[in-house]
């Protein structure tokens, strides 16, 4: 009897171990659960970008086109950080060399610079570019940070990037890799037509430029005017046909360039 009697304790003892290991794990699966769902809303509920976009491990993407930046490649400091939202006026001025508007529907950069009154009254360079969908409609944004190459999402990359607000950008029309020899020509022939997710696409000379000349503070407009501006509107070569030099942007200072020869 006493034998029957300690081996039902040894079973209860057993089966009291197992049903414990089983609710232990049931309740580090929900934990788990519960905190991957927190961290996602936690992310969600601090980005500031827009309904369209969507934060993923490694990269902002938008569902539009491939102009998204790999969110690996901004500062940490950085990231999906929105700039001031500065409000526009008739007679902008500031400390900057460089005062920039992007009339976005008729794909033009215009270039001012101060007149004797400190104003950024005067035109200096007109740029050919290609907005986007997602290319902000009004605001003013100041220039941060730079990036000689690129990753953008679509397995693609930008020369001379010069980050605007967020995903938004000026760099070059994109390439298949880091390579300047690697050029999507037929992106390059759609300068001058809205063709980007939302960057503002640029000639390899114009990008550079900004990335050369406009400093980190200065001041970048949007707006939407069917006058292109004082300078009018610039033109693209369209290089597809030329199957020799067409992997190139023929304004690519590269000593390699096909183009210059």
């Amino acid at each position: 009897m006493k034998n029957k009697l300690n081996l039902n304790i040894r079973i209860f003892i057993v089966l009291s171990l197992i049903l414990s290991v089983v609710f232990t794990a049931i309740i580090c699966v929900i934990t788990i659960k519960m905190c991957t769902k927190k961290d996602i809303i936690d992310i969600a509920s601090t980005s500031t970008v827009s309904s369209k976009d969507v934060i993923a491990n490694e990269y902002i993407e938008n569902d539009i086109d491939n102009d998204i930046v790999y969110i690996e490649s901004l500062p940490k400091d950085e990231k999906v950080i929105k700039k001031e939202n500065i409000k526009s006026t008739n007679s902008p001025t500031g400390k900057s060399k460089y005062y920039i508007k992007v009339n976005y529907s008729a794909n033009v950069v215009n270039i001012y610079t101060k007149d004797k009154n400190g104003n950024y009254t005067v035109p200096y360079k007109a740029m050919v570019c290609s907005c986007g969908t997602a290319t902000p409609q009004a605001g003013t944004y100041e220039i941060s940070s730079k990036y000689r190459w690129l990753s953008l999402i679509g397995n693609v990359n930008g020369q001379y990037s010069t980050r605007i607000v967020n995903h938004i950008l000026f760099h070059s029309v994109p390439y298949l890799t880091k390579s300047p020899d690697s050029l999507e020509y037929w992106e390059y022939d759609k300068l001058g037509t809205t063709a980007s997710a939302g960057c503002i696409r640029l000639t390899v000379e114009d990008a550079k430029w900004i990335y050369d000349n406009c400093k980190s503070g200065t001041k970048v407009e949007f707006y939407s005017d069917v006058n292109p501006g004082p300078l009018g509107k610039p033109s693209a070569s369209k290089i597809s046909s030329n199957k020799n030099c067409r992997n190139w942007d023929p304004t690519d200072s590269n000593e390699n360039n096909p183009w210059n020869k």
